[in-house]
């Protein structure tokens, strides 16, 4: 039988292994999936869904809240809608180069025609090659603000 159920409201625990070192950790999430032995899909607050962790690196603040998860995802959703913005993108350049989002990379390479960043078999480094190549080109126009100059620049080198 599973310790925890769909909709609990858990904590991810600070040290997950080094098998996990890349995973989020110490930061709440709500339970979505049910996994194999003792595997759960989790949301977590302000990043999303992601699978793997284990019953032990989870612990449980409350049973039942997927009242929770709702606005959890509701946020996520207003937040990505702002960051895949490009007048915002370009207003708030340098700080997008500093912490660089999933939804703004996308909006970036949405202009230079680029519709899939994941490739045939949806592989994070092959979005992390692309998500990097995308903003290697946006770099100088994200640094001056320049939207005019990345619109043109796109129209040209259009994919």
């Amino acid at each position: 039988m599973k310790k925890y159920k769909k909709g609990d409201f858990v904590h991810v625990i600070k040290h997950l292994g080094n098998m996990m070192k890349y995973f989020e950790s110490d930061c709440d999430a709500i339970i979505t999936d049910i996994g194999c032995n003792d595997e759960y899909g989790i949301y977590i607050k302000n990043k999303g869904e992601v699978a793997w962790y284990h019953e032990h690196q989870l612990e449980l603040i409350e049973k039942n809240r997927l009242d929770l998860l709702k606005k959890w995802i509701k946020d996520k959703e207003e937040d990505d809608k702002k960051k895949s913005d490009l007048v915002w993108i370009f207003k708030n350049g340098k700080d997008v180069l500093k912490k660089t989002t999933q939804p703004s990379i996308l909006a970036l390479a949405k202009c230079l025609g680029m519709s899939d960043l994941w490739g045939n078999q949806g592989e994070g480094i092959i979005f992390y090659k692309n998500a990097m190549f995308v903003l290697s080109l946006a770099k100088p126009f994200l640094k001056k603000n320049d939207k005019k100059g990345w619109d043109a620049f796109c129209m040209e080198h259009k994919v």
